[in-house]
């Protein structure tokens, strides 16, 4: 079965920036968890579209859990210059998950309005449950995953 994963964007908003730092360790944490609660229930293609954050830091776990489990990353990217503005060692980390993963798509060509909601879409369309991480549960994703079919699930994460 296959899943996609997004997420509301609080994590960003956070005041500290270092990742080992609280609260990231216990983000990163309940993300190793549910990955692993979702794969033992049969869903063993994961969706994300690599945004930094929750997205990318799932698509390290899933890797992670690949190199001894059945277990497949697919990337639906945007847009090509998507990780243009990121620091250094950011866009590393996402050209080296690029690497890692099993199928990379490119949405669209340049940045568009709707290019992360097109890829939210393609990432849907593909799957059997969308995991939606934050506290928001009217993001976009969500609504239209109800509105075709697509069960939903949210993980609260600790932002404190």
């Amino acid at each position: 079965m296959t899943c996609t994963i997004i997420s509301t964007g609080e994590e960003l908003k956070l005041v500290c920036k270092n990742e080992n730092e609280p609260p990231y360790p216990e983000i990163k944490a309940k993300l190793r968890e549910k990955i692993w609660e979702l794969y033992c229930k049969g869903y063993d293609r994961f969706w994300i579209n690599c945004e930094y954050g929750v997205p990318l830091w799932c698509g390290e776990i899933i890797t992670a859990l690949a190199m001894y489990n059945d277990i497949e990353l697919n990337i639906a990217m945007p847009y090509e210059e998507q990780s243009t503005n990121w620091v250094e060692e950011h866009r590393d980390r996402f050209f080296r998950l690029h690497a890692d993963s099993d199928n990379v798509e490119i949405i669209s060509h340049h940045f568009t309005d709707d290019c992360y909601k097109l890829a939210d879409e393609h990432m849907i369309d593909d799957s059997d449950l969308l995991l939606v991480v934050g506290t928001h549960t009217d993001c976009y994703g969500a609504s239209y995953a109800k509105k075709n079919g697509i069960k939903v699930e949210q993980l609260l994460i600790p932002l404190t």
